[in-house]
């Protein structure tokens, strides 16, 4: 266990000292853009650091144990999805020299939208990211025999430094280390089952149950309810490209990874990139789940989340164990230091307007720096409230997310394809649609992947009837 420790608290150090080596923020732009030239293979791999976390690492090979490889019907939608946005949304966004993705509604609607959906997306990634900081304290607690509001603390802390440093930069550098960390981490795993069950990969493949090998479903056997609520191409293709569509599109977290990109060409290699990579990562540690389905021999779990922590506490030898856990962290100080950037940007340029005051250069700094260790506390408290559940905490985390998204991306698209559309429409589209699809989330059975289509549909049905209702136009 000393040696474990060791090599966690070697991670920690190292990464932040590379994040501090890379800072620099001497200015607004540098500190939340990294003055537009970041290479874009570096937003890249950082856009699926961001949205991978610890839910990915922990809960997609959880769920491959309990079920089977379905969830990669969603990845091939997700591509589908960034496709759109690289087409239809970052031309639109780099035409306008953004620093924020909502400055697009602000051209659009104006500053009151601008600002209301700057605050939707506020408590979307402080709800959504909580869950995430909150899934890493399971390994931790489980190995160390911590509580769990010790373990975020230790997460959350270790990340806030070079976070707060070194700004977008410093983020987008260390998530591209830390993608190549929790991917290793996971190729490891397969290497050391094929170590301890003395066979090769694809004899272990065989030892799977057959069900368990199951990517595609037709979603069709059952009627409606299959249809609606489980994972099939329809649901996949059609849920993952909206769900996508909507993150990537319009979600601050992630379309601020494209405006780092030194132009359009460059960012639309980098979302379209990030689709391929998300299929090939999805499907990596989907195997990996059935793998440790074949070596626990399908052995029952309360919970899903636990099969990866249960795996790695017992089965893996001194030090890789620490080097698996550390990738577990590396997953999750991915999406906690790019949530706690991007939310400090939103902050700062969308609601306070840092940007436009007349205020010297280093205030401003001070000022973001300052907003973005309030988030930070923010955060981490939030994630302190959590406790326990049953359902797999990457469901639970994309579906806060599914909430707000499909309300978000009606605006958007609103925006997009109408020229005349009237602010008080949009805003009230949108606020009906993320009532209409809590309604869903908390009294229907419908499963989560529809969740952005449906608020999608109630938002432009909403804008467009009270647009037509009040006979006005902007």
């Amino acid at each position: 266990m000393h040696l474990d420790i060791v090599v966690i608290a070697a991670y920690l150090v190292a990464i932040n000292v590379i994040g501090l080596y890379f800072a620099k923020s001497g200015s607004m732009n540098d500190y939340f853009l990294g003055a537009r030239n970041i290479p874009w293979p570096v937003a890249c791999l950082s856009i699926v650091a961001t949205e991978t976390s610890t839910l990915t690492f922990i809960s997609i090979p959880g769920l491959a144990y309990a079920t089977n490889m379905g969830f990669l019907q969603i990845a091939f939608g997700y591509l589908i999805g960034r496709v759109l946005v690289a087409v239809f949304m970052l031309p639109q966004y780099f035409q306008g020299n953004f620093e924020t993705v909502y400055q697009f509604i602000q051209n659009r609607f104006g500053v009151s939208s601008r600002r209301i959906i700057a605050i939707v997306f506020h408590v979307t990634r402080l709800l959504a990211d909580s869950v995430r900081l909150f899934a890493t304290a399971i390994p931790l607690t489980l190995f160390l025999g911590w509580p769990y509001w010790v373990s975020i603390l230790v997460i959350g802390a270790s990340t806030v430094v070079y976070t707060l440093y070194g700004g977008i930069r410093s983020v987008a550098v260390t998530d591209a280390i830390q993608f190549f960390l929790y991917l290793s981490c996971a190729c490891v795993g397969l290497i050391i089952i094929c170590d301890i069950m003395g066979t090769d990969p694809l004899s272990i493949v065989r030892m799977v149950p057959g069900a368990s090998l199951t990517v595609f479903s037709t979603g069709l056997a059952d009627g409606a309810r299959s249809l609606f609520g489980s994972y099939n191409i329809i649901s996949g293709l059609v849920g993952g490209a909206f769900l996508s569509f909507a993150s990537h599109g319009t979600d601050h977290l992630i379309v601020q990874r494209a405006l780092i990109c030194r132009d359009l060409p460059s960012a639309k290699k980098a979302m379209i990139g990030s689709g391929v990579l998300i299929i090939l990562q999805f499907a990596l540690f989907l195997v990996f789940g059935l793998f440790i389905k074949a070596l626990l021999e399908g052995r029952p779990f309360e919970r899903s989340d636990e099969v990866l922590p249960f795996f790695i506490i017992p089965y893996l030898p001194e030090g890789l164990r620490g080097l698996m856990l550390a990738g577990i962290f590396a997953a999750a100080m991915s999406t906690l230091s790019a949530s706690i950037n991007s939310l400090a940007s939103s902050t700062s340029l969308d609601i306070l307007a840092l940007d436009r005051r007349d205020l010297p250069e280093k205030k401003k700094m001070r000022y973001a720096k300052g907003i973005a260790l309030l988030w930070s506390v923010v955060v981490i408290g939030i994630s302190l409230a959590f406790r326990d559940t049953k359902s797999p905490l990457v469901e639970i985390g994309l579906s806060i997310a599914s909430i707000t998204y499909g309300g978000m991306m009606g605006m958007f698209l609103i925006g997009r394809v109408y020229d005349n559309f009237s602010e008080r429409a949009a805003i009230g589209g949108m606020l009906a649609s993320i009532a209409g699809t809590m309604v869903v989330v908390f009294a229907t059975k419908v499963f989560w992947v529809w969740y952005v289509v449906i608020g999608f549909a109630i938002a432009v049905a909403a804008g467009v009837a009270i647009q037509r209702i009040a006979g006005s136009t902007k």
